[in-house]
């Protein structure tokens, strides 16, 4: 597995818009850009082709891999069906020091908006959907993993993070209840609002 910090600062910086899909991914480049060797730099990549944000083009390399209406209707599906059951696994398991986590995450999100730094806001609105399948369990967070890299660069398109905090805050409140249900529902609102505003920024 390649370097957890090389493969997460290259997702950063396509997250980011800095890379964006098309641009080719240069080992050497990236290698000097990040001031490492060019051994985890390869293996970073090949797990990024593996999460859906690299793809290898025979006439290109290695290039930054765009989404399409087709990618983030897929994506939304597999995520809605895994955050039932992730729900389901928190409200039965979670403690109350496991969902003070996911309230951290949700009260930075906030902060982001008020000072804004809507970037910040909307990485820390993916972090909330990566805190949930990590508190349902490290073989739910396992399986999440590589949805989760995919949707982290899709919901950068959502124009809304104030929108979007709010709704994490709504979820999180009805886990700390143990309300199932409610929260399911709630899960799915904001899973229909983000899908609906994914598909209008993408066309």
């Amino acid at each position: 597995m390649a370097d957890r910090s090389v493969r997460e600062r290259i997702r950063d910086l396509v997250l980011a818009g800095d890379l964006r899909p098309g641009d080719r991914l240069v080992e050497r480049q990236l290698a000097e850009r990040l001031g490492v060797s060019r051994v985890p730099v390869r293996e970073a990549l090949r797990e990024l082709v593996h999460e859906g944000l690299a793809e290898e083009r025979a006439t290109r390399g290695m290039v930054v891999r765009g989404v399409d209406r087709a990618d983030v209707e897929a994506l939304f599906d597999v995520r809605g069906a895994l955050e039932d059951l992730i729900c389901e696994r928190i409200v039965a398991h979670a403690s109350d020091a496991d969902l003070d986590r996911l309230d951290a995450v949700v009260d930075r999100a906030r902060d982001a908006v008020r000072h804004g730094t809507p970037a910040e806001a909307r990485a820390l609105n993916a972090e909330f959907h990566v805190v949930l399948a990590e508190l349902a369990g490290p073989v739910l967070a396992a399986v999440m993993e590589p949805v989760a890299g995919r949707m982290r660069w899709v919901l950068t398109q959502h124009e809304d993070p104030a929108e979007m905090y709010r709704a994490h805050q709504r979820i999180a409140a009805q886990l700390r209840r143990r309300d199932l249900e409610t929260a399911r529902h709630e899960l799915r609102l904001h899973l229909l609002d983000s899908r609906a505003e994914v598909g209008a920024r993408l066309g």
